[in-house]
């Protein structure tokens, strides 16, 4: 994958960031080969799902989902109560990273050879995600609050890169 490709990506993470239903507006883009995978018919009904010029691709974001008991009435559990990275039990939302990896299971698409692309370095519990579905690369924007999903992702082999993105 050369510079340019890695930026359209990264800024495709940060476009569709913005339909997070979380205040914490977090955009995923995962893309890997696409060398004779059978996925589920479901997955081309996705509107974030395309299968072109020999890759997939899945743009995912923090999504709050229905019935969540923390995020009700509009107000955000983490803001009112000041939480803070650590503090993982009320986070509301599903992940970015989580999501693109759960819709991979649901459409059988293979993620040990995927590279993904984010607004924000994964969280810890993120990390442990990541690790277990086999990702190797992972490109980001930005930093979490609490960069102890980068030492994890490191210590496990995953390749992180911080990259600013270049708008020309």
């Amino acid at each position: 994958m050369n510079a340019t490709q890695i930026n359209d990506f990264l800024k495709k993470a940060a476009f569709i960031a913005g339909n997070s239903t979380c205040g914490y507006k977090i955009g995923c883009v995962g893309v890997v080969k696409d060398e004779g995978q059978k996925i589920s018919p479901d997955a081309p009904k996705d509107p974030q799902f395309r299968r072109k010029d020999g890759f997939i691709y899945l743009k995912t974001w923090n999504e709050t989902l229905k019935g969540e008991i923390f995020c009700q009435n509009g107000s955000c559990i983490r803001q009112t109560e000041n939480l803070k990275g650590r503090e993982f039990q009320k986070v509301c939302s599903i992940h970015a990273e989580a999501n693109l990896i759960a819709k991979c299971a649901k459409y059988g698409i293979e993620t040990s050879e995927m590279t993904i692309f984010l607004t924000n370095s994964p969280c810890y519990i993120c990390a442990k995600t990541i690790i277990q579905a086999g990702i190797k690369k992972i490109y980001y924007i930005s930093k979490h609050t609490d960069e102890s999903g980068i030492e994890f992702l490191e210590k496990n082999g995953v390749k992180l890169d911080l990259l600013e993105l270049n708008y020309s």
